[in-house]
């Protein structure tokens, strides 16, 4: 028997009946101080939150599963729930208590993709949803940000590209019309689906392609609908041009640890190394850019020319800095207050964030240069909002909208009357007991107050027999310490000063409402502001950034060569705390770098370090080198690191090809190629075929620019044969028996490998090493590259260890022979002792 078939209490139907229409969201339904679930919710939720799981009597035999969480303290676990994926539908009293069963309705579906509280966003991110539309082979994809009114809008992308932009975008959830299995199960790994047949019409999507302005519509309609409110946070439509930015695919960002790192781990990106901004608006400003290089030099050399401007005067950039502390999240406060989901808090964190204005436009107005006034001129100073704002709005008001403490005395005299009778009656109340004690001699005589008896005077049991008839005391409630009485002068006041109270909360709410819906006025204009702030903590980050770590500025040229002087890693130089190896990379036109040197000496890094500082020049930022000349790119492709994607039933080498296809294939002669270890996945002939393969075919046809590293040392011959490769190799020496890696780029091949002492650096059996080095000196010798197949005997080794010990242990002997024990101080033997532990370790 289903529920349908049973009969529930009415609230319990009321329940059912919602539920009904959010069977894919977790209901939070509002019963007093707690939002309660029920049934598979409430399973659920209290396997996820962590909870009790209770029951509750619903007018059948059996309990039905019950949990809840306190209403004023619903933000973590709601964030909880909305980080596993799930969606929660908000369920409130929308009528007051009375006789018969309180209306309830949804008044806010909290998704992923729609996330508008302060407590559960993530302030440095972009919270984005988004909505996809197909026209035949391609795809329209509109997204946006609900808490910061920001709307894009792409066109006209491939079926292989909807994915990239979901995972590139880090979009939450993906809106569709229903029935549309095939892209639902593309789509669902990635996002939450979600589904809407409406549409909302807007002036901002005039003239777009009816499948662009389907798009947009849809998604603007799915939030209307759900959020059960105006969204006037959504004035302007951007439109994505992919050819005007600079394209780091998904997997090229996680191997270049642009924002995020592979694996996730808790790890240094270039994103984290770079944002040292003051608001939570310049460092979504930073993530944005950082997503979206740019490849207008127009637009690079306005952001270079400012941070010129900025790091000039190093005091004035601090104050700049400085004055930026205490300006909120205005694009999120400015979007809360447009879908009339603003607190008191928000607007006085408006007024704050208002009061900071002359203080910024004084720093940048003393720097006395065009671009600074060019800044200072762009931020209106809205005086009259702020003198608004200062006059009506507490200093400190709470989050709740309903029960006062919101307005300032002397902005309403209704109200500042309505207050004054709630403090008169507060000093009459204290005034009337004092009389009472007086009157009756009873001196532990209290007056009270609760919402359930209103006013009473209350007298202890031990004080009881001094009650006496002629002081009018009507008994009103009987406790176990005592009596509550009132008095017919008290009901008189009490009739007053709720009355009083009442209107008070009442007409402060309202004065509120009015207050919000008067600064919504101001929407448009308070986000052009966040802008402009957003873009000047970028610029004075970036300045900040190229003053104390030493960055110059990129000079942009058409040619497709690069020069750059004592480069360095940004990423790694901030972790090494200036012991950085630079490095100088030079490539001739559409030129091919070969790399070839041990492993550990700092291939990967290298390569890594030109595609960071290639980055960094596209988003406008000055970058860690002495000089740097660059060519705008249009794409950076990777292949670095070895990974399997079992689950797509992958190999490692799979996933090489595959990527290196995806180079290949959308590479063009102004895109960046960086190659590591192409081919080794293979058989050695085969990786080494594929790599010769990959190389001429990139000089030949693509002539893009590359970095292309190896182990295959027989590849370096392609210089005699290939005239824009050039080999170079980074240098390693043994000193004493010991590998030494040196981090430096020296021109032509290397020697040799050494993955031999790596092994021993990484403390394989000495046996084992013995071995190797037996097998490798053999096939040195042998032309034909046969395994060495006599019988080792390991044990037989194992019993001569004294007889081999390792080269680093070798060093150490030697070390010991040599030195002059009569000469070296007590400290000198101490720090000599300590140095060959270390190298024995």
């Amino acid at each position: 028997m289903g529920k349908k078939d049973i009969t529930y209490t009415p609230m319990m139907q009321q329940y059912l009946d919602i539920k009904k229409d959010y069977a894919d969201a977790i209901v939070f339904f509002r019963l007093g101080d707690f939002y309660e679930m029920f049934f598979e919710d409430a399973i659920l939720a209290s396997k996820e939150l962590e909870i009790a799981l209770t029951g509750r009597d619903a007018g059948v035999k059996e309990r039905v599963p019950m949990c809840g969480v306190p209403y004023h303290a619903m933000i973590p676990y709601a964030q909880r729930l909305i980080q596993k994926g799930y969606k929660i539908a908000i369920v409130e009293q929308v009528t007051e208590p009375g006789n018969g069963l309180v209306k309830r309705e949804v008044v806010k579906l909290i998704t992923p993709g729609m996330i508008m509280d302060e407590g559960i966003l993530d302030a440095s991110n972009y919270n984005y949803i988004g909505a996809l539309v197909q026209d035949k082979l391609k795809y329209h994809l509109a997204y946006a940000d609900l808490s910061t009114g920001d709307l894009s809008l792409m066109t006209d992308l491939a079926e292989a590209d909807v994915i990239k932009q979901i995972l590139v975008l880090n979009i939450k959830e993906i809106v569709l019309e229903k029935d549309q299995k095939r892209l639902e199960d593309k789509i669902r790994p990635y996002a939450l689906i979600s589904y809407t047949h409406g549409t909302l019409e807007l002036s901002m999507v005039e003239g777009l392609e009816p499948y662009s302005k389907l798009a947009v519509s849809r998604l603007l309609h799915y939030l209307s609908d759900t959020q059960r409110s105006d969204i006037k946070q959504f004035n302007k439509l951007n439109l994505i041009e992919p050819e005007a930015f600079l394209k780091v695919d998904y997997q090229s960002r996680l191997s270049l640890e642009i924002s995020e790192s592979i694996g996730k781990r808790n790890t240094q990106t270039l994103l984290s190394t770079m944002d040292h901004t003051i608001t939570a608006l310049g460092s979504r400003r930073l993530r944005k850019m950082v997503d979206e290089p740019s490849r207008d030099q127009a637009v690079l050399n306005e952001r270079y020319d400012t941070i010129d401007a900025l790091q000039k005067n190093i005091i004035l950039l601090n104050e700049l800095r400085e004055s930026l502390k205490g300006v909120y999240d205005l694009r999120r406060i400015t979007s809360r207050i447009a879908t009339k989901n603003a607190s008191g808090k928000d607007l006085a964190q408006l007024r704050q964030t208002l009061s900071k204005l002359p203080a910024i436009k004084t720093v940048l107005r003393d720097y006395q240069q065009l671009i600074t006034d060019g800044l200072n001129q762009n931020i209106q100073d809205f005086g009259e909002l702020y003198e608004l704002l200062d006059r009506a709005v507490e200093l400190d008001p709470p989050l709740t909208l309903k029960e006062g403490g919101l307005i300032k005395y002397g902005y309403n005299p209704e109200l500042d009357e309505l207050k004054r009778a709630s403090t008169d009656g507060k000093s009459w109340m204290m005034a009337f007991e004092t009389s009472e004690k007086e009157r009756t001699g009873i001196k532990n005589l209290k007056v009270g107050y609760n919402r359930v008896f209103g006013y009473y005077i209350e007298i202890s049991k031990g004080s009881l027999e001094m009650v006496l008839p002629e002081f009018g005391y009507e008994r009103k409630q009987t406790l176990s310490t005592g009596e509550r009485y009132v008095t017919p002068l008290l009901k008189e006041k009490e009739a007053y000063l709720l009355s009083a109270g009442e209107k008070e909360l009442a007409l402060e709410y309202e004065l509120f409402v009015a207050l919000r819906e008067t600064v919504s006025h101001y929407t448009k204009d308070l986000q052009i502001l966040s802008d402009h702030i957003s873009f000047i903590d970028v610029m004075a980050n970036f300045a900040f950034i190229a003053k104390k770590y030493r960055y110059v500025r990129p000079q942009l040229q058409d040619t497709q060569t690069v020069r750059i002087i004592n480069g360095r890693h940004p990423v790694v130089e901030r972790a090494l705390e200036g012991n950085f190896v630079e490095n100088n990379i030079e490539i001739n036109e559409s030129g091919i770098l070969l790399i070839t040197g041990p492993n550990m000496s700092g291939k990967s890094t290298y390569m890594r370090m030109l595609a960071q500082i290639v980055v960094l020049a596209q988003i406008g930022s000055f970058v860690p080198a002495d000089l740097a000349e660059l060519p705008i790119f249009d794409a950076i492709y990777t292949r670095i690191g070895a990974s399997n994607d079992l689950s797509a039933g992958q190999s490692t080498f799979m996933v090489e090809m595959l990527e290196a296809n995806e180079a290949i294939r959308n590479a063009t002669k102004q895109s960046l190629l960086i190659f590591d270890e192409i081919g080794r996945g293979t058989a050695t002939y085969d990786g080494m075929a594929l790599a010769q393969a990959i190389i001429e075919y990139v000089h030949e046809k693509i002539k893009a620019i590359t970095l292309f590293s190896t182990h295959y040392h027989e590849l370096t011959v392609l210089e005699q044969t290939l005239k824009r490769l050039k080999n170079i190799h980074v240098s390693a020496v043994e000193e004493k028996h010991s590998i030494v890696f040196l981090h430096k780029i020296k021109e032509g091949p290397t020697d040799k490998s050494y993955g031999i002492n790596v092994a021993e650096l990484a403390k394989l059996p000495k046996t084992l090493i013995y071995r190797a080095d037996e097998i490798l000196k053999h096939l040195e010798a042998d032309k034909k590259k046969t395994a060495l197949l006599n019988l080792f005997n390991f044990d037989s080794l194992d019993e001569m260890t004294t007889n081999y010990v390792s080269k680093s242990e070798e060093h150490v002997v030697e070390t010991i022979k040599e030195t002059d024990i009569n000469s070296l101080s007590p400290i000198d033997a101490l720090l000599l002792i300590k140095k060959l532990q270390d190298e024995l370790k």
